[in-house]
């Protein structure tokens, strides 16, 4: 009795979970360079959405505020009809898809240092290559203002 339900137990077939992987493409990022807390836009695709997106600049990570896929319904219906997922190529809809959805994700540019950086993006399906990203000073830059200063801190009206 234990060999027949051991021999059950073996033949059961794992199900196969088919995930979605593909080269995600970025195409562009603009404004080139940026600055720290100001937001910045990726071009490119298959993007997913905002909770599913993460932008690294460096080792930071950056704020997802968006992403815009919205000249891509006519695509995708496409997409789906001819039975082709967002990862595969698909002769029928690729001149459609190409002439009418334009893909984007806007970030803020995360709190770093100025210079250049590598910026990936990860999503469900998949992630990017490393691309050159320029980050500009924020134009705010800590001083110390006391250096020249010679007299007394106090400034109240003494009323005179």
């Amino acid at each position: 009795m234990l060999l027949g339900m051991l021999g059950f137990i073996g033949c059961n077939q794992p199900t196969e979970v088919i995930a979605l992987r593909c080269d995600v493409t970025i195409t562009d990022i603009q404004p080139q360079p940026s600055a720290v807390g100001e937001s910045a836009q990726l071009f490119g695709g298959p993007f997913t959405s905002v909770y599913d997106s993460a932008v690294y600049v460096g080792e930071s990570r950056a704020t997802v505020l968006e992403v815009d896929r919205s000249s891509c319904i006519e695509c995708d219906v496409c997409r789906a009809r001819s039975g082709c997922t967002e990862c595969s190529d698909c002769d029928v809809c690729d001149r459609l898809c190409a002439t009418t959805c334009t893909e984007s994700v806007l970030f803020e540019v995360p709190d770093v240092s100025a210079g250049d950086y590598g910026l990936q993006l990860f999503n469900a399906h998949g992630q990017s290559k490393v691309m050159s990203f320029a980050v500009e000073s924020s134009g705010f830059e800590a001083t110390d203002t006391s250096a020249g200063d010679s007299g007394d801190a106090d400034t109240a009206d003494s009323g005179s």
